[in-house]
């Protein structure tokens, strides 16, 4: 009996052992940078997109994020938004086209290649701006809360170092 006992007892530690071997030799979601990331930005994204329906602005989180790049290089061509937004040309262009068509941003044909669109905020796109980057100020600090200055400072430093490796 002692000997059955003893195999069943070896018999579940070999077992417990092949499972965590197998477990620690998986990929752990729970512990990888992209994925924490992807979660992360997919939860400020979707509270970001509520607020604004909430809210009655009559925008997207797509948009707002082309809208404040632009702000934040008006004059810049098209094709380099594309960029900026990791997104084809042609995504841009639909993009563009619709906020466009609500006055908030306007294409002007570049000095040197008149194919070649730069785009500017109207005073429309700039009053939005001003009032939706409240908003999403606050939501932003909203997800900081409990996170120490110092803390969030060393995050934002080690994703810019993610990024400039990326690149």
């Amino acid at each position: 009996m002692r000997q059955i006992i003893k195999l069943i007892s070896s018999g579940i530690y070999v077992l417990l052992y092949n499972i965590m071997a197998r477990k620690a030799s998986r990929f752990d979601l729970d512990d990888a940078l992209g994925y924490l990331l992807y979660q992360a930005s997919g939860a400020i994204r979707d509270r970001i997109g509520r607020e604004l329906v909430r809210k009655g602005y009559p925008i997207t989180v797509e948009e707002f994020t082309a809208l404040i790049l632009i702000w934040d290089q008006d004059g810049e061509p098209q094709s380099a938004l594309a960029k900026r937004l990791h997104r084809d040309r042609a995504f841009v262009t639909r993009l563009i086209s619709d906020i466009e068509s609500r006055g908030f941003v306007q294409r002007i044909p570049g000095k040197d290649d008149g194919r070649k669109k730069r785009l500017f905020l109207t005073e429309k796109g700039k009053k939005l701006m001003d009032d939706v980057t409240a908003l999403i100020s606050e939501i932003l600090r909203f997800a900081g809360r409990g996170i120490p200055p110092e803390e969030m400072a060393a995050c934002k430093d080690v994703l810019r170092r993610v990024l400039l490796n990326l690149k």
